[in-house]
């Protein structure tokens, strides 16, 4: 079987073949990636959630996992095919940071799954590398992984000690070891370094971009409340808890969740704690007019609609491709009150007619690395410079439709003050018309504890 071949699987494909090809696939969304191919494949809930789970963690580790595995191999410098170094992170993956399967089993099975992929002339090498990790790394140490160049950062509180150096010295090259024991980008790193002042709080941020992210989710008040929804997920035995904010629900069965008839019914929709904040910021009120201006796929856009008690109007703008996604989620959630509209329409809108215009805008989602594990590898100084004007662009559009009295509503999923603040600024400077009347910068938290998982971003609310 030849896992690069076409977009759907010639065959019905397993956890971990279905992990490779989508890690594979080195321009695409890895996670939508796993889900076509779990879908073509059938995989039951649990096989699919393990697929997402090692095609994300791979993803994300990628730096780490290769700066582990050089030390392990006889020739280090010798080049091998790219399947094969994949074929073995994915198996280094399992043995240091995915506690739920078993050593041996994860050996065995990147065994089978080099001989599946055609590369059966390189498993001796692939064995004897998994099973060199084992005895070196038998066991991680409890407690905060020490900034040094002999430790692997598993977690927040467990780490491996190597018998020699692995990463750059953290003293002499801080954004280098930052780069490989966090597996950043080195622009990001120097950049976090400087931002956050000094290695250490950019290690605790780069820790949370490594862990998996919960699902969080919002009950639906159209429908439901959090009381009555925990108590739903409890008979129809799905692990959940309230979540910190007192609002949201973290919900520990995700693929079970999402394939069941509450979501169906439209009773919930995920969605971060900090994404939540930003909605409740906009205060909107029922019989309000209301304009979201990249509202794909309509998270923002429901929770809206529910905060107004689906009583006004919304228009939600996007590129045409993306509108079905909006109008999906208000049918399964019973909102009427939204009208999808192209993007492209925006000038046939009313200028200053909007009570709440929210810019959630396009940005480098470096406050979501955890559940885009691809984004940070996407990052750099061109690429967030373009960013950066089209939400100057973006934020200046969206201002002109606030109407006197109404608020605007800037957000990002992003860390990076360019994406932030001095957007704000920007737009401050642009048109005096508008006074800020909240600014936040969400930094990334809860990394050892689900229940105060909260993503990275910025917020800010302008009053006209």
């Amino acid at each position: 079987m030849e896992l690069m071949m076409g977009d759907t699987a010639p065959e019905k494909l397993s956890p971990r073949a279905v992990a490779l090809r989508a890690i594979r696939d080195r321009d695409g969304n890895v996670m939508a990636h796993v889900d076509r191919l779990a879908g073509v494949s059938e995989l039951r809930s649990a096989d699919r959630g393990l697929a997402m789970e090692l095609a994300a963690g791979v993803i994300k580790r990628r730096s780490t996992l290769t700066a582990i595995l050089r030390p392990l191999l006889r020739r280090p410098k010798k080049r091998l095919p790219a399947i094969v170094s994949d074929i073995m992170q994915l198996g280094l993956y399992q043995i240091l940071f995915l506690d739920r399967v078993p050593d041996h089993a994860a050996v065995n099975e990147t065994v089978k799954l080099a001989h599946k992929t055609s590369q059966s002339r390189h498993v001796g090498l692939i064995n004897g590398v998994l099973r060199s990790a084992l005895r070196l790394y038998p066991d991680p140490i409890e407690g905060a992984p020490p900034l040094s160049a002999e430790i692997i950062p598993k977690g927040p509180n467990a780490f491996y000690a190597s018998p020699r150096a692995i990463f750059p010295d953290p003293a002499s090259d801080p954004a280098g070891y930052l780069a490989g024991a966090y597996s950043l980008p080195l622009e990001l790193a120097e950049r976090w370094i400087g931002e956050f002042k000094g290695l250490a709080p950019a290690a605790k941020i780069a820790m949370h971009a490594n862990c998996r992210a919960p699902m969080t989710v919002r009950p639906n008040t159209l429908k439901t409340d959090t009381a009555t929804l925990l108590r739903l997920f409890t008979g129809a035995e799905i692990s959940a808890d309230p979540h910190a904010n007192g609002l949201s629900i973290v919900v520990h069965d995700r693929v079970e969740a999402l394939a069941g008839e509450m979501f169906a019914e439209g009773l919930f929709q995920p969605q971060d704690a900090t994404a939540t904040a930003a909605c409740l910021a906009a205060a909107p009120k029922p019989g309000m007019r209301v304009l979201d201006t990249c509202a794909a796929p309509g998270t923002k856009t429901t929770h809206l609609a529910e905060l107004m008690k689906n009583s006004g109007e919304i228009v939600a703008l996007d590129v045409p491709q993306k509108l079905e996604l909006i109008n999906t989620n208000c049918r399964r959630m019973g909102i009427s009150i939204v009208d999808t509209v192209p993007a492209s329409q925006l000038g046939s809108l009313d200028p200053e007619s909007f009570d709440v215009v929210l810019a959630d805008v396009p940005c480098s989602n470096t406050g979501v690395l955890a559940r885009r594990p691809e984004a940070r590898w996407r990052f750099d100084e061109k690429v967030l410079s373009g960013l950066v004007d089209d939400q100057r662009f973006l934020a200046i559009a969206a201002a002109a439709f606030v109407k006197p009295g109404g608020r605007l509503v800037y957000s990002t999923c992003s860390l990076e003050d360019e994406e932030g603040s001095r957007i704000a600024a920007y737009l401050s400077r642009k048109n005096d018309t508008f006074s800020v009347v909240s600014e936040n910068l969400a930094i990334p938290a809860g990394a050892s504890d689900p229940v105060q998982w909260r993503d990275g971003g910025y917020c800010a609310v302008f009053e006209r």
